[in-house]
């Protein structure tokens, strides 16, 4: 080939390229002002819509449904961005507990004016810390709520929300310490549990007598652990884990003298609603 061919050759290579590259700018162009328009023209349609209309549009929109694990219970509710109750956090739900088999995670509502208080206390102490007292031979562990295995070294300095373990009491037999929720217990929970609702009174009722045999009936009080001491506390906080600075707000809670000094709590009718006045007074 001619140097003269050569030459021709690569002046239409050039221009093709150039062409190429002006038709791919213009292409870019278009889109760009394209998209720039519709931006606008969207802004300005929805400045010319009303609020009603506004408020249409997001109704209409697919819901986006979330499950949340509270705990007690599982609740199905609608994905709200920014919204004042979307708390959005998992409960740790206790697997193990024998007493929340039946009883519930959330067990206290015959005192209506202090069930909110006790109920609290459920989500980080085992029913047993409370309804089984112990007069000596103190010892308690704290135990995972997901597979009951014991927890050591537990250091707590803030109050626990929505903790991940539970506080348990130990029975002292023949010179050593056993968990109340034993396997052989557990055993006859679960066994009894599915039989319950075939067999007789009687023996329903000898049944539920072995399983709550260390229950007292007097449970330990509010102000048998929020005391005015350490020393005359029930529970032995130092021990299983509580900082100085969390067993000094504990021993000085004011929920305690407020509950022990205010018999009755007056509510306004406006948070009753449809609570008549003998409901009230229970």
């Amino acid at each position: 080939m001619s140097q003269n061919n050569k030459s021709i050759l690569r002046k239409i290579y050039a221009l093709i390229g150039i062409a190429l590259l002006v038709y791919s700018s213009y292409i870019v162009f278009v889109l760009v002002t394209h998209i720039w328009h519709f931006e606008k023209d969207e802004k300005k349609q929805e400045k010319e819509i009303s609020e009603e209309e506004l408020l249409f549009k997001e109704m209409i929109k697919e819901k986006k449904m979330v499950e949340y694990n509270l705990g007690y219970k599982v609740i199905k509710q609608e994905d709200l961005e920014n919204h004042f109750h979307h708390v959005g956090n998992q409960a740790y739900h206790d697997e193990i507990n024998l007493c929340i088999k039946c009883h519930g995670d959330i067990p206290h509502d015959k005192n209506k004016s202090i069930r909110a208080f006790l109920n609290m206390h459920s989500d980080f102490l085992s029913c047993e810390v409370c309804h089984i007292r112990l007069d000596k031979d103190k010892k308690f562990i704290w135990y995972s709520k997901t597979d009951g295995k014991e927890i050591a070294n537990v250091k707590i300095e803030a109050y626990l929300s929505n903790s991940e373990y539970k506080l348990l009491p130990l029975e002292y037999v023949d010179g050593k310490y056993i968990r109340y929720d034993s396997d052989s217990k557990r055993n006859f929970v679960e066994e009894f549990r599915k039989i319950i609702s075939t067999i007789s009174a009687d023996k329903k009722s000898q049944g539920l007598k072995l399983i709550h045999r260390n229950v007292n009936k007097e449970p330990v009080k509010c102000d048998e652990c929020h005391s005015p001491t350490e020393k005359q506390c029930y529970l032995p906080l130092s021990e299983i884990g509580y900082k100085k600075e969390r067993i000094a707000q504990i021993l000085s809670n004011e929920v305690v003298g407020m509950v022990n000094k205010y018999k009755e709590f007056y509510i306004p009718n406006f948070l009753k609603p449809g609570e008549t006045k003998n409901e009230a007074k229970k």
